[in-house]
C-alpha cells in the first residue's frame, strides 16, 4: 500500500528535523569539545561532518537557506582556516549550532 506524496512529505521532513536536532547536539558538542581541545582532527572531523550533512540534508529538502549557511560553515571548517583561527573556531561552531537551531525552528513553523 503507498500513501499519497502529502503524507510521504510529511513523513520526509519529520525524519529532517528529528536527524537535523541530532545533527545540531552533536555540533554543540563539538564545540565545546574544541574549547578545550582546539586542534583535535578527530573532533574537527566529526564537526565536519555533522556539518555536511546538515547541508545536504536540508537541501535535499528544500531549506536552501539553511543549506547555503552550512556550506559556509563547511568552508570556515578547512583545515588551513581552522588552523590559522585555532580557538575561534570553537566559538564559530557553537554560534553556528544557534543559528542552525533557530533556523531550524522557523522552518517547523
Amino acid at each position: 500500500m503507498s500513501r499519497p506524496p502529502e503524507d510521504r512529505g510529511a513523513e520526509l521532513r519529520a525524519l529532517f528535523f528529528e536527524s537535523a536536532y541530532e545533527l545540531l547536539q552533536a555540533l554543540n558538542e563539538g564545540g565545546l569539545q574544541l574549547e578545550s581541545h582546539p586542534g583535535d582532527e578527530e573532533i574537527l572531523r566529526n564537526v565536519r561532518r555533522a556539518v555536511h550533512t546538515l547541508k545536504g540534508d536540508s537541501a535535499a529538502c528544500g531549506y536552501t537557506q539553511l543549506s547555503e549557511v552550512a556550506h559556509d560553515l563547511e568552508d570556515v571548517l578547512a583545515p588551513q582556516i581552522v588552523q590559522e583561527r585555532g580557538s575561534a573556531i570553537a566559538e564559530i561552531v557553537l554560534a553556528a549550532a544557534d543559528n542552525f537551531g533557530a533556523m531550524l525552528s522557523a522552518y517547523e513553523r
